[in-house]
C-alpha cells in the first residue's frame, strides 16, 4: 500500500524540480540598450568589410560556456567576415583568478577572437550589457544590426534565433529578428568565496 504513495510521490517531486529547472534555464536576463554605432574604443581590429561582434562575459558565469560553444561556431562559419572580441568583466578589487577563469582561457583559444579584461564594467555599461553571454553585432559600416543572446536558454548549446540571424546577417541573407534573448549571470555579480558560481 505505502509503495504506490511512495511511487506517487516521487513522480511529482520530479515533475516539480524538472519545471523549475527548465523555469530557470529558460529565464532570460535583461536585454542591452546598445548605441546605435559602434563606439570606435571597443572595436575589434578588423579588415575592411568585416563585421563587429562584441561579446560581454561573466568570468565565474557556468552558462556562458554555452556561449563560447556556440561563438566557436559562429567564427568558424563567417571567417574573415567577422572581427570578435570578448569583454570579460574584471572588478578592479578581485583577485586576478577571477577573471582569468576557465572561459577566459576557453574565449582565448578560439581563433580570431581578441580577449580583453573590461575593468569594473566600463565597456559594458557603454553598451547597455547587463547579462552574461550578450552580443551586440555592428556592420561593415559600424550600425547596429542585432542584439541579444546566442544561446537557446542558460547553458544549452544549439541553434537559437540569435545565432541564426548572425548568420543571415554577415551572409548577406535576409536576416531573422535584430533581437534575441540572453541567457546567462547578471554581469556585476561580486566575486564569491570558495569557487561559488554567481
Amino acid at each position: 500500500m505505502a509503495l504506490p504513495w511512495f511511487v506517487g510521490l516521487w513522480l511529482a517531486a520530479s515533475a516539480l524540480g524538472t519545471g523549475l529547472m527548465w523555469s530557470h534555464a529558460s529565464a532570460a536576463g535583461p536585454a542591452a540598450t546598445p548605441p546605435s554605432h559602434l563606439p570606435e574604443l571597443l572595436a575589434p581590429v578588423r579588415g575592411p568589410g568585416a563585421w563587429s561582434l562584441l561579446v560581454f562575459l561573466h568570468p565565474q558565469c557556468p552558462c556562458s560556456r554555452a556561449t563560447l560553444t556556440e561563438l566557436g561556431k559562429l567564427t568558424a562559419h563567417a571567417g574573415g567576415r567577422l572581427a570578435t572580441r570578448v569583454f570579460v568583466w574584471a572588478p578592479s578589487e578581485a583577485p586576478p583568478d577571477f577573471v582569468r577563469s576557465e572561459l577566459w582561457t576557453r574565449a582565448q583559444a578560439l581563433p580570431g577572437v581578441e580577449v580583453v579584461a573590461d575593468v569594473d564594467g566600463k565597456a559594458a555599461r557603454e553598451l547597455g550589457a547587463r547579462t552574461s553571454g550578450q552580443v551586440v553585432l555592428f556592420s561593415p559600416e559600424g550600425e547596429e544590426r542585432f542584439s541579444g543572446g546566442i544561446t537557446p536558454a542558460r547553458g544549452h548549446e544549439g541553434d537559437s534565433a540569435g545565432s541564426l540571424a548572425i548568420r543571415a546577417l554577415v551572409g548577406s541573407q535576409v536576416p531573422g529578428s535584430p533581437a534575441a534573448p540572453v541567457f546567462g549571470c547578471a554581469l556585476e555579480t561580486p566575486p564569491r568565496p570558495s569557487g561559488e558560481t554567481p
